[in-house]
């Protein structure tokens, strides 16, 4: 049995190393540049690009911001710029869109995600407080996450004793609340496939159309 599961396991590896190729290819980029700005742009422009892959047929997928119409009550329309948000036309039209931008309402929102190509340990910990104050826009609702192309940090967020399922999302939420979560795709620029595979589960809930949260007003907010 044991070889049995060695066979399974190298299968995803090995899965995870295809998926993972073109972020490798990431390194080369700082060849060329190493303006953070520029290089950031190009991890998130390759995330979004990979997202649209497995979401594109359901969702849009785009940067730019989520707005609500409390905040224009509040006079705070001040929003965030959020790396890629993916979302349904068929809810509600983007208030404006250009390309791979949008000003999105948030009943039209099924997904927010930050992205950053590269991070250590304390990086981690200023992802979570941008991702905490993303889910200020989207309360009580679970389909949130942060991402980081690669970084150095030897302690994964997923490993084998806590492997990511399809449904990981949700036991996570139950256990942590306040933390959002994050996943990484490359350790040190080798492929981390717990991690990848926590990324694209992830990904999956979306497209099955699940919501968290409370339920959807009657009127878009």
């Amino acid at each position: 049995m044991s070889d049995v599961w060695a066979v399974f396991d190298d299968y995803w590896k090995m899965y995870a190393q295809a998926f993972a190729q073109p972020f490798q290819a990431n390194a080369l980029f700082s060849n060329f540049a190493t303006n953070p700005a520029i290089t950031g742009a190009y991890a998130e422009a390759y995330v979004r690009l990979m997202i649209k892959s497995m979401l594109g047929q359901h969702f849009r997928i785009s940067a730019g911001a989520v707005t609500r119409s409390q905040d224009k009550t509040r006079g705070l329309f001040s929003v965030p710029q959020c790396d890629v948000i993916v979302w349904d036309p068929s809810e509600l039209p983007a208030i404006f869109e250009c390309g791979d931008f949008a000003l999105v309402p948030l009943c039209a929102v099924r997904a927010i995600i930050e992205v950053k190509r590269t991070g250590t340990s304390g990086e981690r910990e200023k992802l979570t407080e941008q991702l905490k104050n993303r889910r200020s826009l989207l309360p009580n609702m679970d389909f949130l996450l942060g991402v980081f192309v690669d970084d150095d940090d030897p302690q994964p967020w997923f490993n084998d004793v806590r492997k990511p399922r399809p449904d990981w999302l949700e036991d996570y939420w139950l256990n942590n609340r306040r933390k959002p979560p994050v996943t990484r795709l490359l350790h040190n620029n080798t492929p981390d496939t717990n991690g990848i595979m926590a990324f694209i589960y992830f990904l999956a809930q979306v497209a099955l159309h699940k919501r968290s949260g409370p339920a959807r007003p009657n009127n878009p907010t």
